[in-house]
């Protein structure tokens, strides 16, 4: 149970990252759990940070820290601006100290912060933050969905069946899912995988970004996917890369981790905003992942209605709704209609 303590003993200030390490990392092991990889948090998203500034900040009672969150700075394109943004993640409070005028005190101070230098701010708690964020001032949106494409149907199969039954009726339904979506693949189509996105990457965003005037999108380029992934030690992200019959243009790309038989996609990006392009990409990932032995395809997205009709027509359908649902509050200054935009989302704007 929470402990009864004056509101007059808490304040919120901006943490020493350097100093105050262990604490942080005590209070985020104890409130979110995965205790091995808080370290390597703390020292990507903010101690060596190559995406722009970051800001943490502590909750202390009687010189203590019990609670901290944190704000990360975020270039996002809308309508040919450039929109210096913030990300606020890492939202925790120790357990004794639970109750909802230390969270309210912590989340304001790191609102204000934020919006105080940024046009907006946003984010995506887990659930039991809702309330809290909502009372500070977030708006919550739906966020991303979740889809999902079959590879190998048997492991999907009734358990009850006979296994021979369950085998070849597999390769049958497989068969025919192959058909229905590599009709579009016809013709030479060259891919790779890399461990690093190189230069091509740059040139890709380059001639991309302009096409989602439409959208709230974050900056693609080589220097934040290589910060936000291959930077990020505690993950094994590799991108697939589908090129022009030279070899030398990316036509596209996607973020992918395995976990198991299941391949995640946590970013994606095509060379022209149409849901044909998002469809074959989807489609010669799906190829090459059930080539490996992988059994499922899973990506989390938002966007416009050309995005998500690519991604169904690629075969995944829709799983999940808002299991991360998004937070967002702007500035006073901000341009009009940027609190009403629609966002592309992928994994990458997530701040884990």
């Amino acid at each position: 149970m929470a402990e009864t303590t004056p509101e007059s003993a808490y304040r919120v200030e901006t943490a020493n990252v350097a100093v105050e390490a262990t604490a942080v990392i005590e209070v985020w092991s104890e409130a979110l759990g995965h205790t091995e990889r808080r370290p390597a948090k703390l020292a990507w998203f903010y101690a060596a940070r190559g995406a722009g500034l970051a800001e943490l900040f502590v909750l202390r009672h009687e010189g203590r820290v019990v609670g901290v969150t944190g704000i990360g700075q975020r270039r996002l394109m809308w309508r040919e601006r450039t929109l210096d943004a913030a990300q606020m993640g890492d939202f925790a409070v120790d357990s004794r100290h639970r109750t909802l005028y230390p969270a309210l005190l912590l989340q304001r101070a790191a609102l204000e912060q934020g919006l105080a230098r940024h046009v907006l701010l946003y984010g995506f708690p887990n659930a039991k933050s809702l309330p809290v964020v909502r009372r500070v001032g977030y708006r919550v949106l739906p966020g991303m969905a979740r889809h999902a494409r079959v590879l190998r149907s048997e492991a999907y199969l009734p358990g009850s069946w006979p296994r021979v039954l369950r085998h070849w009726s597999g390769l049958a339904l497989d068969a025919v899912l192959g058909l229905r979506h590599a009709t579009p693949l016809l013709g030479r189509q060259r891919v790779a995988w890399l461990d690093a996105p190189d230069e091509r990457f740059d040139e890709l965003w380059r001639r991309s970004h302009g096409q989602f005037d439409d959208c709230v999108l974050g900056v693609r380029d080589q220097a934040f996917l290589h910060w936000r992934f291959t930077l990020q030690r505690w993950r094994n992200t590799r991108f697939f890369v589908w090129l022009d019959d030279s070899g030398s243009r990316l036509l596209g790309y996607a973020a992918c981790e395995a976990e198991g038989d299941v391949i995640h996609v946590h970013d994606f990006l095509v060379e022209q905003a149409s849901a044909r392009q998002v469809a074959r990409m989807l489609r010669l990932l799906a190829a090459q992942a059930r080539a490996n032995g992988m059994r499922s395809l899973s990506l989390q997205c938002s966007g416009p209605r050309w995005l998500l009709a690519g991604v169904h027509a690629g075969g995944l359908r829709r799983r999940e709704v808002s299991n991360q649902p998004m937070i967002l509050a702007v500035a006073p200054g901000a341009p009009a209609g940027l609190d009403d935009a629609c966002w592309y989302l992928t994994r990458a704007d997530v701040d884990e």
